[in-house]
C-alpha cells in the first residue's frame, strides 16, 4: 500500500503496458528511469534529425548483416528502466517483434546530443553504466566531437575518450568498421 505523499514507482512491464494501450499521447515522449516517468523533448528540428539519419545510414552501410539497428524505440535496461536511445546496435535476433531488446542484447548505444547533452552525460550515462552497456557514445553536436565511454563499473565508465575531426573511431564489437568523426557528424 502506498502511504500519502509516497511516490509510486512503476516497472518496465507496467510502462510497456501503458504504452501499448495508448496512455501516452502520440506526440509525448517519455522514458522510464528508476521507476519514474521522465518526459523529454522531441528531437530538435532538422539538425538533430539529419545528423542522426546520417549516423544511422553510415553505420548501417558498414555493419549491415553484423548487427541489428534500433533507433528511438524502447530498450529495457532493467526491471524499472526503459529508454529510447537515438541508436542502439544490438545482437541480431528475430525475437524483437515479440519482446523488446534488453541490456544484454546491446553492443553499443549512441545518443546525439543537441539539447540533451547534460542529461546524456549524467543521468543516461549512469543508467547505461549500471545496466552494463559496454559502450556508450555521446555525439556532441555543438562541439562536433564524440565522447566514447567503455568498460562500465557501477554507475560510471572506466574508459573515456574524446574524438573529433579526422580522428578514427570504431565500436569495440566491430573494430574493423572504422569511421572518422567528421563523416559521422556531417
Amino acid at each position: 500500500m502506498i502511504a500519502h505523499g509516497d511516490v509510486r514507482r512503476i516497472t518496465a512491464d507496467e510502462y510497456n503496458m501503458m504504452a501499448e494501450i495508448g496512455i501516452f499521447d502520440a506526440n509525448e515522449r517519455v522514458e522510464l528511469i528508476d521507476g519514474v516517468l521522465i518526459s523529454y523533448a522531441p528531437p530538435q528540428g532538422p539538425e538533430h534529425a539529419g545528423l542522426l539519419w546520417n549516423c544511422v545510414e553510415l553505420i548501417r552501410k558498414r555493419l549491415q548483416g553484423k548487427t541489428a539497428f534500433w533507433s528511438q524505440m524502447p530498450l529495457v535496461l532493467c526491471d524499472d528502466t526503459v529508454l529510447e536511445p537515438d541508436l542502439a546496435l544490438l545482437v541480431a535476433k528475430d525475437t524483437y517483434r515479440r519482446e523488446l531488446p534488453r541490456a544484454s542484447d546491446v553492443h553499443a548505444i549512441i545518443e546525439v546530443a543537441w539539447s540533451s547533452l547534460s542529461s546524456d552525460r549524467t543521468r543516461k550515462l549512469r543508467v547505461y553504466a549500471e545496466a552494463g552497456i559496454t559502450e556508450y557514445w555521446v555525439a556532441d553536436v555543438r562541439k562536433e566531437r564524440i565522447e566514447i565511454y567503455r568498460d562500465p563499473r557501477g554507475a560510471e565508465y572506466e574508459s573515456y575518450r574524446v574524438a573529433q575531426g579526422a580522428d578514427s573511431v570504431s565500436f569495440a564489437a566491430f573494430p574493423d568498421a572504422v569511421f572518422s568523426v567528421d563523416e559521422l557528424l556531417r
